[in-house]
Parts: structure tokens; sequence; C-alpha cells
């Protein structure tokens, strides 16, 4: 009998930190509650966890998200993870807007996206919006190893995308960095990014923010890599100054 006592006490010392452990996983973010749900829904979809990502698109609704700010969030994230992911997420809020409107929930459909100014130089167009990212002047068409890589990135990723409105620059690099940071094994883009997202007003507890929901979101495994190249992003910031 002693001895099972013995045996009882020893499971509960192991099992009450494990307890405690899980307890302590969910983070707590200095978001606000939309941009939390940009997050992980961006976050989601880039790993195409759709099933998360379909409670994740009800609580982004349920936070008074417009479903056109849920679609651009989405169809921006093709960029960064391709057209399947992208897809995939799509199929998700498409079926989560109508389950909604289904029961009788009524979400907003919020303004519609921009057409490019009439007659827009698109190169210039992102060069400039690529130019309030990075805080710096940049040249046009530089020489690069593939020359389509800048052409694109300008005139479609920086004008076609980011041009459109509906979201600011700086929820859209909410959304970007919680994509890339999930991917887990982009780090170039993401510190770069990261350092974008600072210069559009994302602050430092808000990018902490960010971490916290791809922990809860995605592990530990994934956060402990992003809080590494954010420690990165803010050294090189500090030396800068």
């Amino acid at each position: 009998m002693k001895a099972v006592k013995i045996l009882w006490i020893l499971a509960c010392a192991v099992w009450l930190p494990a307890a405690v452990s899980a307890k302590e996983e969910h983070m707590t973010t200095s978001l606000t509650q939309k941009q939390e749900a940009v997050s992980a829904v961006a976050a989601l979809a880039a790993v195409g966890d759709l099933e998360k990502l379909s409670a994740a698109y009800n609580e982004a609704l349920n936070a008074k998200l417009s479903i056109n700010e849920l679609k651009e969030v989405t169809l921006q994230l093709y960029a960064y993870t391709g057209f399947p992911r992208c897809l995939n997420a799509a199929g998700v809020l498409e079926s989560v807007v109508k389950a909604r409107a289904e029961k009788g929930l009524k979400d907003e459909n919020g303004p519609a996206p921009q057409a490019l100014p009439e007659g827009a130089d698109k190169y210039e167009l992102g060069k400039k919006n690529l130019e309030v990212l990075t805080a710096s002047s940049l040249p046009s068409r530089p020489p690069v190893f593939i020359q389509g890589t800048d052409t694109f990135l300008k005139e479609h990723l920086f004008a076609d995308i980011f041009a459109r409105g509906v979201l600011s620059f700086k929820d859209r690099e909410i959304a970007t960095v919680s994509a890339l940071g999930a991917l887990g094994n982009v780090n170039p883009q993401l510190q770069a990014h990261m350092g974008m997202a600072m210069n559009v007003g994302v602050t430092e507890p808000e990018m902490r923010g960010i971490i916290a929901v791809l922990q809860n979101q995605l592990g530990r495994q994934i956060a402990a890599n992003a809080q590494k190249v954010f420690e990165q992003v803010l050294a090189s910031r500090k030396e800068a100054d």
C-alpha cells in the first residue's frame, strides 16, 4: 500500500509540471483583437492547417474584420506561400462566410479593393511603395541575377497587390511577418519584413505579440526561430541609429 502511495506521488510530480507547462503555452499578446486575428489567419494559412484556419476565420469575423479584409489577407499571402496554400485558404474562407450567413450572422463586406491609377507605371509605383516599407531610396531596375524577380516584385507584389487598399501597409506586414514566421525556414525574408513592419508602424511589443501568436498557434519551435530573427533585427536597427 505504501509503495502504491509513493508511485502515485511520483506520478503527480511528473504530471503537475507538465500541466502547468501546458497552461503556460498560451501567451497573451499586445496586439489588438483584429491584429491578433490577422496574424493567426496568416500563420495558419501559410502552413495549410485548414481545420484551425476555419476557426481563425470565424474568430476574425467575430472580431469585426470585414470579409474583404480577410480576402485581402488571403490573397496577399500567395506571393509568400504560393497559390496552393492561397487557394486552399480561400476555399476555407468562402465556406466560413457561407456557413455564417446561413446561421443568420451578418458580416460586413467592407470597402472593395481599388484599381491602380489609370496609366500608372507599375514598376515605379511598386518601387515607391517598397521605398516606404524599407524607409530608403531604391534604384530603378538594378541588375540582379534573375532580372524578372526585380520586375515581378515591383510591378506585381508591391504595385498590383500592395496598392489595392482595404488593408494598411501595417496590417499587410503583420500578415506577411506572421506567414513567413510560420514557414520557419525563410529567415532572410522574415528578417527583411520584420524591419519593413517596424518602418510602417509595428512596434516592438506588437512584434512580440506576433511571435506570441506563432507560439499559440504553431508551437515553441516556430516562435523561438522568429524570436531569434527579431533579436537580430533589433540589434541591426540599434547599430544603424
